[in-house]
């Protein structure tokens, strides 16, 4: 074997066996948490999806919270038509019910309560715009009102989380309803919120059981609601009627909006 191989080998086999190392001990530590327990999704899967690794780092943020908690994963409400709305993470505390939005994003975000869309800003120039996260936390937590009756909105909380990797430029928030922050920065700017008392052990308890189910649907439920939303999005196809979906605008707010064309025969809406 020639002399340079065998020095490369010297050099890389122990940083290769203490990378493999610190692999083990990361996705053993992984295995032992309420998200792998509860979502069953192998460590290497989360580690290459942008949004599952964020999702996990989120969850990890919270779970060193005070207080008594419960978590919920990829939680799939009920809506009329059998159709669902999937809410990826969702803490029940003491303080309240707290309703989880992840944005993996980069750049400089721009937006404002009452805007549509926001726009996500990049160094070169380029621009793009997405819709506006806290009408689409809104639309969760209505569905979760309908699933929870004996719940109002002031025991919901929306929490906006975008990833390190951003920069929050200017982001207008003209309520109390909403909490719009950096991964890094949540157990800080959460913390606050968790004095108040709005929910007893008994009412976590309740609440959690009510929603574990929606928890766990087959693959095949799963699968259609993908299909559902995907003929929404790209077809503008009206879930509950087959019928074409037309834009729409709230006379109140001025906001657009997917509405059935079979109107008021369907009542069907869905966010633009």
């Amino acid at each position: 074997m020639p002399q340079l191989m065998v020095t490369l080998l010297v050099i890389l086999l122990p940083a290769a066996l203490a990378c493999g190392v610190i692999y083990l001990c990361q996705k053993r530590a992984f295995e032992r948490t309420e998200y792998f327990t509860a979502t069953r999704k192998p460590y290497r899967a989360v580690r290459r999806d942008v949004g599952l690794w964020g999702e996990y780092h989120t969850y990890r943020k919270l779970n060193k919270l005070p207080g008594q908690k419960k978590f919920l994963f990829n939680c799939y409400v009920p809506k009329d038509g059998g159709a669902f709305t999937e809410v990826d993470l969702i803490m029940l505390h003491t303080s309240g019910v707290y309703v989880f939005e992840s944005k993996n994003y980069g750049g400089w975000i721009f937006g404002n309560e009452a805007d549509q869309q926001w726009t996500q800003s990049f160094h070169s120039g380029r621009k793009e715009r997405f819709y506006n996260p806290l009408m689409q936390n809104n639309s969760y937590i209505k569905q979760l009102q309908r699933f929870l009756p004996g719940l109002t909105r002031g025991a919901f909380q929306s929490v906006i989380v975008f990833s390190e990797r951003c920069e929050l430029r200017k982001v207008t928030l003209t309520s109390q309803q909403h909490l719009v922050v950096k991964r890094d920065r949540l157990p800080r700017a959460i913390a606050p919120y968790l004095r108040r008392q709005l929910l007893s052990p008994a009412d976590i308890d309740q609440i959690y059981q009510r929603l574990f189910p929606q928890t766990q649907l087959t693959e095949q439920q799963k699968q259609a609601h993908v299909r559902r939303v995907a003929d929404i999005v790209e077809n503008r196809i009206c879930p509950y009627c087959g019928s074409a979906l037309v834009v729409r605008t709230a006379k109140q707010t001025g906001n657009q909006f997917l509405g059935c064309s079979k109107y008021p025969a369907c009542k069907y809406t869905a966010n633009g």
